[in-house]
């Protein structure tokens, strides 16, 4: 799959001519969006041309109200591999800022038009466009009735009762219901991120963690969790801690996993913890002997819950 970064090296491009083209954030790359992308693949089966994707970073919302910028599903690089895995031959990773926020629904629909001459567009039920989101699927039908492309809708995508959506997703990981999060992704809800140096804590305890930063990926509340931890070589049980560290006055969100029966030296790799089920709040201790006790329950806890998972 090509990941280009611009317009004039997407326009540059022969072999991205002439096929079918989706536009999206795709935050989390859900079964909703994996039905939109699954339907752009036939289109662009139909044309003999290319599946192209047109995405964007960061999300728009975090560009024009900062303060409401919904936490992500998944970082940037994992929203390509999805993409990637969906079948999509090339995507457009286009930087949002607030000058093409201004662009109007016709400059936008055009300069799409001028850089992939695509030969259908295939966009969500809810796809709007252009400044204030102003353009939607009639604009983009009226430019392909003169340009030469044809448009199509997908339906909504509904599971479990109601329609598939980032934000849905986001209430269920929030709700700690990971069972519907994974339902709704098709894969399991997990955080990924570069095992950070610690100050060793619990090592000392005789429970090793691997640490990642939280940063702004949607999480569970804090607590303790029964977790599935893997990066490219293996998989591990695990018990993870999503907290502050109350007893240690941390201040930064950390996702701290013990990987049962293994210690690897996993520094400065990227690790990916999924969420099975939680086990408890978060509290403070008073000392290091009360915490590690309680480590050890929560770990007996995590064993017990994988085994049954």
């Amino acid at each position: 799959m090509q990941i280009i970064h611009s317009w004039e090296e997407a326009a540059s491009l022969a072999e991205l001519k002439g096929g079918a083209i989706t536009v999206g954030n795709f935050d989390g790359v859900h079964m909703g969006h994996e039905q939109v992308l699954a339907e752009t693949r036939g289109h662009a089966m139909d044309v003999g041309g290319p599946t192209i994707v047109v995405t964007f970073e960061p999300h728009p919302r975090a560009v024009l109200f900062p303060g409401e910028a919904p936490r992500r599903l998944c970082h940037v690089h994992e929203r390509l591999q999805y993409l990637q895995q969906a079948g999509a031959d090339a995507v457009l990773l286009l930087e949002f800022n607030k000058a093409m926020a201004a662009w109007s629904a016709e400059k936008f629909s055009r300069m799409l038009f001028d850089t992939f001459a695509f030969r259908h567009i295939h966009v969500g039920y809810d796809f709007a466009f252009g400044h204030d989101r102003q353009g939607h699927v009639d604009d983009l039908r009226k430019l392909g009735d003169e340009a030469g492309f044809t448009v199509s809708e997908a339906a909504a995508f509904a599971m479990l009762g109601s329609v598939v959506s980032s934000s849905r997703i986001r209430s269920a990981v929030e709700a700690a219901d990971f069972t519907l999060a994974a339902s709704l992704l098709g894969r399991d809800y997990a955080i990924a991120g570069e095992v950070l140096h610690g100050d060793k804590r619990g090592r000392q305890m005789n429970f090793p963690t691997a640490n990642i930063d939280v940063g702004d990926l949607a999480h569970p509340p804090v607590g303790i969790y029964a977790v599935r931890a893997n990066n490219k070589e293996k998989q591990w049980l695990g018990a993870a801690y999503l907290g502050y560290r109350p007893t240690f006055n941390g201040r930064t969100l950390l996702l701290e996993t013990h990987l049962l029966d293994d210690s690897p030296d996993l520094y400065g790799q990227c690790l990916n913890v999924a969420f099975v089920q939680r086990i408890r709040e978060d509290r403070k201790f008073t000392g290091h002997a009360d915490l590690a006790d309680q480590i050890a329950l929560d770990c007996q806890a995590a064993r017990e819950i994988l085994a049954e998972s």
